[in-house]
């Protein structure tokens, strides 16, 4: 299996380029939308978890941010401290200008997350972990463990992601199953249509994780965390599974969770 540090380097030259198209494609608009008092990119899922939760106050931490437009509604939300962490230092760039134009103060650090030192120990209320994470990481054990350590003793992580059921499908075969649930080699592609802008080519290599539910829950429960909730939906947060949404019986397609520190 190819090792982590191999992983890095391509995934990080690989979001550094997704960076410059998505900042053509709609990052220039959403610049004018953050600086709106009401911005928020939660949907009716995330304003339930995160009314239960009550931000207000909470140190909180976003685990793979991007350009921290979640974090920034995170913070606009009644957060407290606010520290998003991120491999591209291209996408942190773009969440320093996202921040000013918001007028919010939120920590960016260009990071890997599994480099990332002791100084953040104990440090957080909150984990905030959402689409499409999970599948960049190659050991989610290791994963896991860093988080608790990050958390605070009764400190909580909320996922909101894509469910890995949708491993088993691909797009050109309208729904039919192509790839094996329990496959766990590591997904290798390159020249790839963008996520969003499927116009444009990515032309960089990237290493993708398929890691089963099984996974996440027990990594979850082997490091002493407790799931409080669970639930599974039927609509797509990927941009990336349309095709299954359109169909009259359709596979789970994101999931969300709440687990806390013992």
């Amino acid at each position: 299996m190819i090792n982590r540090a191999e992983c890095t380097i391509a995934n990080k030259a690989y979001w550094n380029e997704v960076a410059s198209v998505h900042q053509e494609n709609y990052v220039n608009d959403l610049i004018q939308r953050v600086s709106q008092p009401n911005f928020t990119t939660f949907d009716a899922v995330e304003q339930r978890l995160f009314e239960k939760i009550n931000l207000s106050g909470m140190s909180v931490a976003q685990i793979c941010c991007n350009n921290a437009r979640e974090l920034i509604s995170v913070k606009k939300a009644g957060a407290g401290r606010c520290v998003g962490f991120d491999i591209s230092d291209e996408f942190i760039k773009q969440g320093e200008k996202l921040k000013q134009a918001a007028g919010v103060e939120i920590e960016l650090v260009c990071s890997d997350i599994y480099n990332l030192g002791d100084i953040y120990n104990n440090q957080f209320d909150l984990l905030y972990i959402t689409i499409g994470v999970l599948g960049w990481l190659q050991d989610l054990a290791t994963f896991f463990a860093i988080l608790n350590r990050l958390l605070k003793p009764g400190g909580q992580i909320l996922v909101y992601e894509m469910h890995p059921v949708l491993w088993l499908f691909e797009e050109d075969s309208g729904g039919t199953i192509r790839n094996d649930y329990f496959d766990n080699k590591p997904y290798f592609e390159e020249h790839v249509n963008d996520y969003m802008n499927p116009n444009v080519v990515i032309k960089s290599p990237s290493y993708w994780f398929h890691h089963p539910l099984a996974e996440i829950l027990g990594d979850l429960i082997a490091h002493d965390f407790i799931i409080t909730h669970f639930d599974e939906y039927a609509h797509d947060i990927s941009n990336r599974a349309a095709f299954l949404s359109e169909q009259e019986n359709r596979p789970p397609m994101c999931y969300s969770l709440v687990a806390k520190k013992i």
